[in-house]
């Protein structure tokens, strides 16, 4: 079964270098050699404004291709006193861009808002508005850069320019491959296809268009759409993205169980993308290859290329990676039996994950945010448009009858007003009706009966996808001697304090239901067997911290939990289920608040507990 779901995020933080590669293609600048200074005002040379508009005409140009001559230029004309007010505001964009690449994010960022505010042209301002949604990507302001992404897509109809369209297209297809909005990156995708594109530029369409497709398991290491895409970016010099796309590839064939495949790729690539000095291209390129070799079992050789990794992540400034290669840290540490060292990768890997997932939810809530305040701005025009509407035809009828007009708007007002009256009490009750039907009254979680239907529906969807599901049992141990000594009241505070710890750590996706009594289910999609585990352990955790006194009695609340996977127990739920629940009274019946993996017989276990039964004559 291919699984995608774990590796998703990093061709997002690997496009975003693909990004400044198109807007800017120029290699690093240093900051300190772009200052500008009375000190060198000695030795500067006066410009005509003619020649100070080919000289800006000629850095935009050479941003792409020669990043020396590109700092020689704008270096001169900063020096210029007879700036007109456009040249002023183009040189500010320019430096802008390289504000932006050296990670003076704040300073770019004030800069071009005072473009954006400025009489500068519409096409520089519209260049302005595409590098702020670049800057709030690195910054993870995905709210601003939804704000500013809605004025790009607005503005695209109004840019002649080409090349500038095309960028805004880019940007817009990057943005949103990002917030992990692949089908609308796809839908722009399509648009920028139909443009005559240059040599880069094509590749890196194709690139994002890989990616959105291998986010969306839309892709096999055997597809012809990669092959294309290699041989274009190729074609193109474009190394960055070359070894993206490579890097995305033998990640299929490690999702294929094929690593050796996956070394034959990338090993002969590794000194390409050493020289493209990236760093997160050239981690994620060391942190694929520890992976393959982990597959293979050559534990020298992924602990190198993971040390690696980690060495040129160190600042953690791709958190996924980090998430990565401190696991697979974890794994080897933990095969070599140097348990310190593997509690130490552990432990740093729980910590930058809960970092990761909380980056997530927020680009979630940010677009959702968005979409809430875009239906509103739409709700309120059609509001407005509909009172204007009426306001015509009053006039028109007033004209006529206006009697019979008001007579007419007050039976009108008070119809919609008991139709109102009477919708919302309708809806009040179907509420109310649905949340006694869905959810468990005391803890607020799913009940029973619509767990199932939920859980049933998860199952389908993760067999047709080919992905993983995971299913937590546990149930709260001594349970009935809380009830016994302090009685009901306690007991029903502890169920809820127990719902409430295990949410706070769960996902958006996860479904959580209370079976009855005290015992707990928890289904997992898109879940491998190890995450589970890890979840359990932290539902565990969180369980035996919470804190007693609360409820006006002193206990101590702790669970034993059952995991199991559609690898081990199929896709059947029932079946899901029981094992799950097998697994708990292990749980229970060694000791109590641990977690028990379910392990299915084997054949010889099967026919030696079939032969015990036999009746020996």
């Amino acid at each position: 079964m291919k699984k995608h779901s774990t590796i998703l995020t990093y061709f997002n933080k690997l496009s975003f270098i693909v990004l400044f590669f198109i807007l800017y293609n120029i290699t690093f600048i240093s900051a300190k050699a772009f200052e500008i200074n009375q000190q060198h005002s000695a030795n500067k040379i006066t410009l005509t404004k003619e020649e100070i508009s080919t000289q800006l005409t000629l850095a935009d140009k050479y941003k792409r291709s020669n990043p020396t001559k590109f700092k020689q230029l704008i270096f001169e004309v900063a020096q210029q006193t007879k700036l007109t007010t456009e040249q002023q505001h183009y040189l500010n964009l320019l430096h802008s861009y390289h504000l932006t690449f050296v990670g003076e994010y704040d300073s770019a960022e004030s800069k071009l808002k005072r473009i954006l505010s400025s009489d500068a042209s519409s096409l520089i301002r519209f260049r302005a508005n595409y590098a702020l949604i670049y800057i709030y990507m690195p910054k993870k302001n995905w709210l601003n850069g939804l704000k500013y992404l809605e004025k790009n897509i607005n503005l695209l109809p109004t840019i002649d320019s080409n090349e500038y369209y095309q960028n805004g297209l880019l940007t817009t297809i990057i943005f949103y491959n990002k917030i992990r909005q692949y089908k609308l990156a796809i839908s722009y995708i399509n648009k920028l296809a139909n443009q005559t594109l240059t040599d880069k530029n094509s590749c890196a369409l194709k690139q994002l268009s890989l990616e959105a497709k291998f986010n969306l398991n839309e892709l096999t290491p055997a597809d012809d759409l990669i092959k294309d895409a290699i041989e274009t970016c190729e074609h193109a010099k474009f190394d960055i993205a070359t070894n993206i796309i490579l890097i995305l590839k033998a990640k299929l064939y490690l999702s294929d169980k094929a690593p050796d495949k996956a070394l034959d790729l990338l090993l002969p690539y590794i000194e390409n993308a050493n020289n493209t000095h990236y760093p997160m291209l050239i981690a994620e390129m060391n942190n694929v290859l520890a992976k393959a070799y982990w597959q293979v079992s050559d534990i020298d050789n992924a602990q190198l290329y993971a040390t690696e990794a980690l060495t040129i992540n160190k600042n953690m400034s791709n958190l996924l990676q980090g998430v990565d290669t401190y696991f697979l840290l974890y794994q080897i540490a933990k095969k070599q039996q140097n348990l310190a060292l593997s509690l130490s990768y552990f432990e740093k890997y729980a910590e930058i994950e809960k970092a990761h997932l909380e980056g997530e939810k927020a680009k979630h809530l940010a677009f959702q945010l968005a979409e809430h305040q875009s239906f509103e701005q739409k709700s309120q025009i059609n509001l407005l448009n509909e009172k204007n509407a009426l306001l015509i035809s009053e006039q028109a009828l007033a004209k006529a009858k206006v009697a019979n007009v008001q007579l007419f708007i007050a039976i009108l007002t008070v119809t919609i007003a008991l139709l109102v009256l009477w919708g919302g009490r309708l809806w009040k009750s179907h509420k109310r009706i649905k949340a006694l039907a869905e959810y468990d009254a005391l803890t607020g979680i799913y009940n029973r009966r619509h767990f199932t239907h939920v859980a049933n529906s998860a199952l389908k969807y993760c067999q047709s996808a080919q992905q993983d599901l995971s299913v937590i049992i546990f149930d709260l141990d001594h349970f009935k001697k809380v009830n016994d000594s302090f009685g009901h009241a306690c007991g029903d505070w502890a169920l809820k304090a127990t719902t409430s710890a295990c949410e706070s750590i769960g996902r958006k996706n996860d479904i959580f239901a209370r079976l009855g009594g005290e015992e707990f289910c928890i289904v997992l999609p898109s879940c491998n067997i190890d995450t589970a585990m890890l979840r359990a352990e932290d539902c565990r955790v969180a369980i035996e911290a919470i804190i007693t006194e609360a409820s006006g009695c002193d206990f101590t609340i702790t669970a034993s939990f059952g995991v199991t996977d559609v690898k081990r127990s199929s896709f059947d739920l029932e079946k899901l289920l029981a094992d799950a629940d097998f697994a708990a009274y292990a749980s229970k019946h060694t000791g109590r608040n641990q977690v028990t993996v379910f392990q299915p017989k084997t054949p010889e276990e099967t026919k030696l507990l079939n032969n015990s039964w036999s009746i020996v004559s």
